[in-house]
C-alpha cells in the first residue's frame, strides 16, 4: 500500500480540519443524521440535446402505435450502435439475448402497454439488475450478484421498459471523470479524446449516442449532471428521499446519494421520473417563462469560471430573459464552507469501504484506496464540526432560494477536460464546484445543454428548483429548454 499518498490525503483533511476549528459553528446545528431540505414544494454555440441516433420517447411510442416500428427493432437499433462503440467503454454488460427476449414479449403483448413500453433503456451498474453483477466498476464487487431488481429498476421493467445493458462508471462512483483503471475509460462521443464526465459518464455517453432512450444513473456529488453537461443531454437529480434508493450500492452515506434520469430532452426526464418516484403534484403543468425570477448567486457559482463556459452561460441566461424571465442576483456564499465538508465526506465514505479495504486492499486503485483510508484519520469533533458547516451550507442554498422560483449557474465551471490529462489537470478538482452542494441539501437539479465552447466542448446549465417542487422545476426547465433551443 502507499503509505505516502495516505499520509498526503491524510494531511489535507488535517488541514481542513484545522480551517473548520477556526470557524464559528457554535450556533450551526449538526447532527449524524439530517433532513437535508424542508418545504411543501410550492415553492454561445447552440445545439439540440438530441442523440446522435434516434429520438424522443414520445417520437417512439408514437411511431409504435402508428404501427411503423416495433419494440424488437429499437432495441436492434440500440444494440447496434452499441456494437459500433464496443471500444468505447460504455458497457460493463450489455444484455443482447435478455433485450431481444424483453422487445419480442412488448411486440406480443401490446395492448399491456406502460409508458415506457418497448422502450430500451440502459441502467448504471451500482443498480441492481438481478442475474447481473453489480461490479460499481471495481474488482471489489466482482463477485457480487445481483439476485433481485433495484426498486427503481422494477419499476422501469413494470413500466414496460426493455432493459439492454448496465453502464459504466467511475470506479466506486467515487469520482467525476469515468476513467476506470478497471473498467476503461468513458469516450464522450460529443467531444472526441474528452472525459464524458462522472461517475455515470457511460449512461451519459449512452444516451448522447441512443443506445437505448434513457438511462438511470446515480448522483452523490453531481454524478448525473456533471455527465449530462459534459454529453450535452439532460440530468435529473430529484429532490432526496423522492426516489427509493433500494438496490442502489451507496457511495459512502445514503442522505447525499440519489437517483435521476438521463435523457435527450426535458419531457422524456419528466417521464422517467414519473415511473422511477411515481406521479407528482403539477406533473401535467406546463409553463412559461415571463415572469420567472431566476437566482443568480453570483459569489460562489458565476465566480473563478472558465471563460469560454462563462459566456455561452451568460448568453443561455439572455436567452431565458429574452423569454421572459427575471434575472436577478442572490447571495450565496458558501465558498468558505464546501471545501470543508470533505471532512465528513471521506469520514463517512471511510466507514463503508475500510472493511472491504482490510479484506483487498489492491482491488482499489492506489489513488481511491489512499483517500478512503484518510478519513479514518479524522478526529470525531472535526467530524461534528463538519456536520455543522454542511447545516450552514443547507441554509445558505435554502435563503438563496427564498424570492426566487429558480437557481441557475453553469452546470460545471470548466469545460470536460481531456483523458490523457485527468492525473495532472488541476480543473478536474472543480468539475463537482457546482454540483455537490446539492447534494449536502438536497434540492432538485436540472442539468440542460447550453451551447459548446468554441473548441466544440458541451457546457450544461444547472437550475436548482425548491424542495419537493420537483415537476415545477421541470416544467420551468422545459420552458428554458425552448428558449436555449437554435433558431429561437
Amino acid at each position: 500500500m502507499s503509505a505516502l499518498g495516505v499520509d498526503a490525503a491524510a494531511d489535507h483533511l488535517h488541514a481542513l480540519a484545522e480551517r473548520l476549528r477556526e470557524l464559528p459553528l457554535g450556533e450551526a446545528p449538526g447532527a449524524l443524521t439530517f433532513t437535508p431540505v424542508s418545504g411543501d414544494g410550492r415553492h454561445g454555440d447552440r445545439r439540440h440535446s438530441r442523440p446522435l441516433s434516434n429520438g424522443s420517447i414520445a417520437d417512439a411510442r408514437a411511431a409504435m402505435d402508428a404501427g411503423e416500428v416495433s419494440a424488437a427493432e429499437l432495441t436492434e437499433q440500440a444494440l447496434a450502435v452499441a456494437g459500433e462503440h464496443a471500444d468505447d467503454a460504455i458497457f460493463i454488460h450489455l444484455t443482447a439475448s435478455a433485450a431481444r427476449a424483453q422487445a419480442a414479449e412488448a411486440d406480443r403483448s401490446a395492448r399491456a402497454r406502460g409508458p415506457l413500453h418497448g422502450i430500451p433503456v440502459t441502467v448504471k451498474n451500482n443498480l441492481d439488475v438481478a442475474g447481473l453483477p453489480t461490479t460499481c466498476g471495481s474488482p471489489v464487487f466482482a463477485d457480487r450478484l445481483a439476485t433481485s431488481d433495484a426498486e427503481v429498476v422494477r419499476r422501469l421493467r413494470a413500466a414496460g421498459a426493455v432493459v439492454v445493458g448496465t453502464t459504466n462508471l467511475h470506479e466506486m462512483a467515487f469520482g467525476s471523470t469515468s476513467v476506470n483503471p478497471h473498467t476503461g475509460a468513458v469516450a464522450n462521443p460529443r467531444a472526441p479524446g474528452h472525459v464524458a464526465g462522472g461517475s455515470s459518464g457511460g449512461s451519459a455517453a449512452a444516451v448522447a449516442l441512443g443506445i437505448g432512450f434513457a438511462s438511470l444513473g446515480t448522483d452523490a456529488a453531481g454524478s448525473i449532471r456533471m455527465p449530462a453537461s459534459c454529453c450535452g443531454v439532460v440530468g435529473l437529480k430529484p429532490t432526496h428521499g423522492t426516489v427509493p434508493l433500494r438496490g442502489m450500492v451507496p457511495t459512502s452515506m445514503t442522505h447525499v446519494d440519489h437517483i435521476g434520469p438521463l435523457t435527450t430532452s426535458v419531457a422524456d426526464a419528466r417521464l422517467l421520473l414519473d415511473v422511477i418516484a411515481g406521479p407528482g403534484p403539477g406533473a401535467g403543468d406546463a409553463a412559461g417563462l415571463d415572469g420567472v425570477a431566476v437566482g443568480l448567486p453570483e459569489a460562489y457559482f458565476w465566480t473563478g469560471l472558465d471563460s469560454d463556459v462563462e459566456s455561452v452561460c451568460r448568453a443561455a441566461i439572455g436567452c431565458l430573459a429574452a423569454a421572459g424571465a427575471r434575472p436577478t442576483p442572490v447571495a450565496c456564499d458558501i465558498g468558505e464552507l464546501m471545501p470543508l465538508l470533505a471532512v465528513a465526506m471521506f469520514a463517512e465514505a471511510h466507514v463503508l469501504h475500510a472493511p472491504l479495504i482490510a479484506a483487498g486492499p489492491d482491488r482499489y486503485s492506489p489513488a481511491l484506496r489512499d483517500r478512503l483510508l484518510a478519513g479514518g484519520t479524522v478526529l470525531g469533533h472535526d467530524y461534528v464540526r463538519a456536520l455543522r458547516a454542511r447545516r450552514l451550507v443547507v441554509d445558505r442554498i435554502a435563503a438563496a432560494l427564498e424570492g426566487v422560483d429558480l437557481l441557475a449557474m453553469p452546470t460545471m465551471p470548466v469545460p470536460p477536460v481531456r483523458i490523457a490529462d485527468v492525473d495532472d489537470d488541476p480543473r478536474v478538482a472543480l468539475m463537482a464546484r457546482h454540483t455537490s452542494p446539492f447534494n449536502q441539501s438536497g434540492h432538485p437539479v436540472i442539468s440542460l445543454p447550453a451551447g459548446a465552447t468554441p473548441d466544440g466542448l458541451p457546457v450544461g446549465l444547472q437550475l436548482v428548483g425548491h424542495p419537493y417542487a420537483d415537476r415545477r422545476l421541470l416544467a420551468l426547465a422545459e420552458a428554458a429548454e425552448a428558449a436555449l433551443a437554435p433558431g429561437t
